[in-house]
Formats: structure tokens, C-alpha cells, sequence
């Protein structure tokens, strides 16, 4: 067989390729199938574990990757509610704040309506009592004006009784 294959290849014809040779139709197969058993029993398994692991490590990952964004989105969540409860302290501080405010702001403008009017009345009893102590100071005057006056006329008139009563009716009547 070998000797019609050179033979034609020899003569310059060429082989014909739809119709080969049986040798090497049996030698490619049993070589195929003795390939495909080395394959199948020492790399066919690792490969296929090997890849199931990467099958497995990519769906782990991807799993991970879900968990991980449903835990940002409830992160997320949390810190949105979180947010929103400091600012509502916050304007409960500020309200708190501002009430405060406004209690001091009455309680020292009543403290000092207080104060005024108890300086308006320390005022006016001041000046109640110069008052009365300008008008005992006045009648004293007044009747020591009278007794001068009195000692004078007497001193003229020592017999007039008329005179005295007059005087000491007039000192009464102050």
C-alpha cells in the first residue's frame, strides 16, 4: 500500500483524499480513541473539577455580591433613618432651646417689673416720708414763728391777758 501512496506521489499524481486508505483510517481512530482515554482518565476530571470550581468560586462571588448590595441598601436604610432622627433632635434642641429662651426672657423681664416697681415704691415712700417730715418740720417752724411773735407782743402788751389767749389759741390751732 505504501508502494501505490509513493507511487503516486512518485508519478505526480495525487492521493485521493475522499477515498483513504484504511491503515491510516484505523491508525487515526485508535489513535483518537486511545487520546481520548488518556484524556478522559488523567485530564478530562481535573478539568472538569477545576472548572466546577471556578463555576462554584464565580457563584459564590456573585451570591456574595447580591448579600453585599442588600446589606449597603440596608445601610443605607439605617443611615437615612439614623439622619433623620438626629434632625429631629436636633430641632427638638432647638425648639427645646428656644422655649427656654423665651421662659428666661419673660422671667427677667418680670424680675425687673419687680424691681421697678418695688424702686418706684421705695421712691414714693421716701418721698412720702421727706413729705411729712417737711411739713412737722414746717408747723414746727411755723410755731416757733408764732411763739417769737407771741413773745414779741407780749413783751409789749405784759398786761393784756386778751393778747395771751389770743396767741395760745392761735398755737392750738396749728
Amino acid at each position: 500500500m505504501e508502494n501505490t501512496a509513493m507511487g503516486h506521489a512518485a508519478s505526480g499524481g495525487s492521493p485521493n483524499l475522499l477515498m483513504p486508505e484504511t491503515l491510516m483510517v484505523i491508525l487515526t481512530w485508535g489513535t483518537f480513541f486511545i487520546l481520548l482515554f488518556v484524556l478522559q482518565k488523567f485530564a478530562w476530571k481535573p478539568i472538569l473539577v477545576s472548572l466546577k470550581k471556578r463555576e462554584d468560586h464565580i457563584r459564590k462571588s456573585l451570591e456574595d455580591a447580591d448579600k453585599i448590595k442588600e446589606q449597603l441598601a440596608q445601610i443605607e436604610i439605617a443611615k437615612i433613618k439614623i439622619l433623620d432622627e438626629a434632625k429631629a433632635q436636633a430641632n427638638g434642641i432647638i425648639e427645646q432651646s428656644r422655649k427656654t429662651g423665651h421662659e428666661l426672657e419673660l422671667q427677667i423681664e418680670q424680675k425687673a417689673k419687680k424691681s421697678a416697681e418695688e424702686i418706684i415704691s421705695s421712691a414714693y415712700q421716701e418721698i412720702q416720708g421727706e413729705r411729712e417730715r417737711v411739713r412737722q418740720a414746717l408747723k414746727k417752724e411755723s410755731v416757733q414763728t408764732a411763739v417769737t411773735l407771741a413773745e414779741r407782743i407780749l413783751k409789749e402788751n405784759l398786761d393784756t391777758e386778751k393778747n395771751r389767749n389770743l396767741i395760745n389759741q392761735a398755737i392750738k390751732d396749728f
